[in-house]
């Protein structure tokens, strides 16, 4: 399908989808879309333009891809339009660099006159976008996956949409599940980098403020191979529990080297959801049993609306939707709202309609907040358990976070 056609690093890609028109399962916020791609960019002859800032190449391009899959499961099947206007998308490679993300956002928004950008995955890159999406202030943006807290603190931005997470969210609110079900101490082992850092420090402050005691800080370089002097100083800590951050190659990596050197048998380890994440437990298979994490989103979700998701993509894709993939289906959720009920793509009258708003997700039903536009939502505690094949392990919920609302920021829209 279209969404798959990525050229070189650079390359500008507008073309028309070539998805198959098959009976879907029908979707929980029915609004009419299509995607139609190719022919005249921006809204000149009444489409609506999509502009996709994400990685298409390099690490991070499997979760730019699943945006993309999300939003275009969403459009397909509505079966047509959204309030009437067929729906063109731009596809623009950010390769996660800063200075590429802030030219993709810039030919988005003048040259194809994008009406919503999608994206990005990096934080920083998000941070880049800030300054010329406000002043063209001609795009509703839909963070379709960047989770630094400072995209919204540094400047609360009006058109900026958080469709995900931020990493007070996925860190923080875990504490509290942390401190009464497992144990009263903790040690902190965290990827020593920005989003590693804010995770951890969420984390402790809410820990701290409930009587837990941290007894140990632990980070460890992006990219480590080998855990090893790391799982010494965890194990030194003498904790009882431990909470992490890390994701990709790094989650890997640790949960294996933390079983295999038999911290498991020592101390409950817990943390944030991408470290426990549909796309690193195939790999770490049974070492990753009995451990804990955080996510607003998860596969096996037993509801159904989950169950309708999963198997419309499934059917689509061939493949099992990850966190990403929701978050890109909710950012289309989101435009498609906003255009049908303002009945157009002014960026200020779609942000006064997004925060009235309530969606129907797979992840259970969200809305914006008024003040800092970030998703207030349900956040799941996760178990790593045996799927019911015996051989491969899945996350399975063992409470449910409702309507979780964040810090403020200083923000105020209202």
């Amino acid at each position: 399908m279209s969404g798959k056609d990525v050229g070189s690093p650079h390359s500008h890609t507008t073309s028309r989808s070539s998805i198959s028109r098959r009976t879907l399962l029908a979707s929980g916020a029915a609004v009419g879309a299509t995607t139609a791609l190719g022919g005249c960019l921006g809204s000149e002859d009444n489409r609506l333009t999509v502009g996709f800032a994400l990685p298409f190449t390099g690490t991070y391009a499997l979760l730019g891809e699943s945006i993309v899959a999300g939003f275009e499961l969403f459009i397909e099947q509505q079966g047509g339009e959204i309030n009437g206007r067929e729906v063109e998308f731009v596809r623009r490679d950010t390769e996660a660099e800063t200075s590429r993300g802030v030219d993709v956002t810039r030919e988005l928004l003048l040259e194809a006159r994008a009406d919503a950008i999608v994206g990005p995955v990096s934080s920083a890159v998000a941070m880049a976008m800030i300054q010329p999406i406000q002043t063209e202030s001609s795009a509703i943006w839909f963070n379709a996956n960047a989770g630094d807290y400072r995209v919204t603190a540094e400047g609360c931005p009006e058109y900026h949409f958080r469709t995900s997470f931020n990493d007070w969210q996925t860190s923080a609110p875990l504490a509290e599940f942390v401190y009464e079900e497992v144990a009263d101490n903790v040690c902190l082992a965290y990827a020593d980098y920005a989003f590693g850092q804010n995770s951890k420090e969420f984390f402790k402050e809410a820990f701290e403020d409930l009587g837990g005691e941290v007894v140990e800080e632990v980070g460890a370089p992006l990219g480590t191979d080998d855990f090893s002097p790391y799982l010494g100083d965890i194990q030194g800590s003498g904790a009882d529990a431990v909470y992490s951050f890390f994701a990709g190659d790094d989650a890997v990596n640790y949960v294996n080297a933390f079983s295999d050197f038999g911290l498991n048998e020592e101390m409950v380890q817990t943390g944030s959801g991408f470290m426990l994440a549909n796309d690193t437990l195939p790999a770490q298979g049974e070492s990753a049993l009995g451990m804990y994490s955080l996510l607003h989103y998860t596969t096996t979700h037993d509801t159904e609306r989950n169950r309708e998701f999963v198997e419309n993509y499934v059917e689509m894709y061939d493949e099992t939707p990850n966190v990403y993939a929701c978050q890109g289906y909710d950012s289309a959720q989101a435009f498609a709202g906003a255009v049908e009920e303002t009945g157009g793509t002014d960026p200020d009258e779609m942000a006064e309609s997004l925060v009235e708003m309530e969606f129907d997700s797979p992840r259970g039903e969200f809305e914006f907040d008024p003040e800092t536009h970030e998703a207030i939502q349900n956040l799941y505690v996760r178990e790593v358990v045996e799927a019911d094949d015996g051989e491969s392990v899945e996350n399975e919920v063992v409470e449910t976070l409702e309507d979780v609302e964040g810090p403020d920021w200083g923000c105020s829209h209202r």
